[in-house]
C-alpha cells in the first residue's frame, strides 16, 4: 500500500530571533508503529524569504493545565533543521525533516534534552496567537507527514494492555498498582500450587508450533486421478498455548481474553487451541471429465501456527 498522509501534527508554538525560528508541534498523532516515508516542513515565515541559510529548531509540545490561571507546555527538543530550503511556486519554503522524525519515533532523541516551560516564557515557543515575537503564524507553517503502518496486525488488545501497564507504573497510582500486582502474583501462585500434575504435563509438552504432515495421494486413494503433485507437505499445528498467550502466537483478541481467564479459572475455561493462522494455496494437475486440468486450491498448506 502507498504511504498516506498522517493526521497533521499541529503547530503549538513559535518564536523568532532574526532568521532563526523555534517551532513546536503537538505530534501526539504520530506513533512508533508508523514508518515515516516522507516528512516536509513547509513555511512562509518572515525573515526566511530572503535568508540563504535559515535555522529552525523543532520541538514536540503538549499543553495541559497546571494551575488555575494558566497552562504549562511540556516540550521536547527534536533537532535543528538548517540550510537553504527549496522553494515552491506558492512561495512556500520546504525543509526535509524525514530523518529527524524517524529518529524521534524510534526514541533516538536523548532524554536529557527534555525540559519544561510555562506559557509565554522567554525561552519557549509561544502559542499561536499569543503576543510575542513570533506572532500568529499558524497559517504559515505546515508539517506534512506521509507514513504507513509497519504492523497493521499489531493493534491488538495485548499491545493496549502492555501500554496500559507501562503508563500505570509511571503514574501516581504506584501504590495501588503494586498492591494489584502482588494480588495477581499470589493468585497465580495459588493456581500453580493447586494443579501441580497439570503443570507437569504441560512442561513435558512443547508450545504451539508447525510440524510436518506429509500427504501421499496414492495412500489416500486419489493417486489414480491426481497427476501432480503425488506427494506434498501440508504441515499441521501441534502443541500447547500458554496462559496468558503473547503476540508470538498471533492470537485474536478473543483468544487473548480466553487465555487470561484460563489462567485464573483453569477448571472452567480451556486454553486457546493451537491452529493455523496463515495458509497458502497449492496448484494441482489432475483429471476432470476426461481432461487434464490445472486448478489452484486455497488453504492447502499451513504456513504459520498460532493460538486461537
Amino acid at each position: 500500500l502507498a504511504p498516506l498522509p498522517s493526521p497533521c501534527p499541529c503547530l503549538s508554538g513559535s518564536l523568532q530571533n532574526g532568521s532563526r525560528w523555534a517551532l513546536s508541534f503537538d505530534m501526539s498523532s504520530l506513533s512508533s508503529s508508523q514508518e515515516v516515508s516522507l516528512a516536509q516542513l513547509r513555511v512562509r515565515l518572515p525573515g526566511l524569504s530572503r535568508a540563504h541559510n535559515a535555522s529552525l529548531d523543532i520541538y514536540h509540545s503538549q499543553r495541559r493545565r497546571c494551575r488555575p490561571d494558566g497552562s504549562c507546555s511540556h516540550q521536547l527538543f527534536l533537532g535543528t533543521v538548517a540550510g537553504s530550503p527549496s522553494a515552491t511556486q506558492a512561495s512556500w519554503k520546504v525543509f526535509e525533516v524525514t530523518n529527524l522524525l524517524r529518529s524521534w519515533l524510534h526514541q533516538a532523541v536523548p532524554t536529557g534534552q527534555q525540559s519544561r516551560w510555562e506559557v509565554n516564557g522567554s525561552d519557549a515557543p509561544a502559542a499561536p496567537g499569543d503576543t510575542g515575537s513570533g506572532g500568529d503564524v499558524a497559517d504559515s507553517v505546515l508539517l506534512l507527514v506521509f507514513s504507513k503502518d509497519k504492523s497493521p496486525g499489531e493493534h491488538s488488545l495485548i499491545r493496549t494492555a502492555e501500554t496500559s501497564k507501562y503508563i500505570m507504573r509511571e503514574s501516581g497510582w504506584r501504590g495501588a498498582g503494586a498492591r494489584r500486582q502482588r494480588r495477581n502474583r499470589m493468585e497465580r501462585q495459588r493456581i500453580k500450587a493447586s494443579a501441580p500434575r497439570e503443570q507437569g504435563r504441560e512442561q513435558g509438552r512443547q508450545l504451539c508450533r508447525r510440524v510436518d504432515m506429509l500427504v501421499d495421494f496414492e495412500q489416500t486413494g486419489w493417486g489414480s486421478w491426481i497427476v501432480y503433485p503425488k506427494k506434498y507437505n501440508a504441515y499441521r499445528c501441534e502443541g500447547l498455548c500458554p496462559s496468558p498467550v503473547d503476540e508470538t502466537f498471533k492470537p485474536t483478541n478473543h483468544a487473548y481474553i480466553q487465555s487470561l481467564l484460563q489462567l485464573y479459572k483453569p477448571n472452567q475455561v480451556p486454553c486457546p487451541a493451537c491452529s493455523p493462522v496463515k495458509m497458502s494455496p497449492l496448484s494441482m494437475l489432475y483429471y476432470e471429465r476426461g481432461e487434464v486440468v490445472v486448478r489452484h486450491h486455497e488453504d492447502m498448506i499451513i504456513e504459520e501456527c498460532g493460538c486461537n
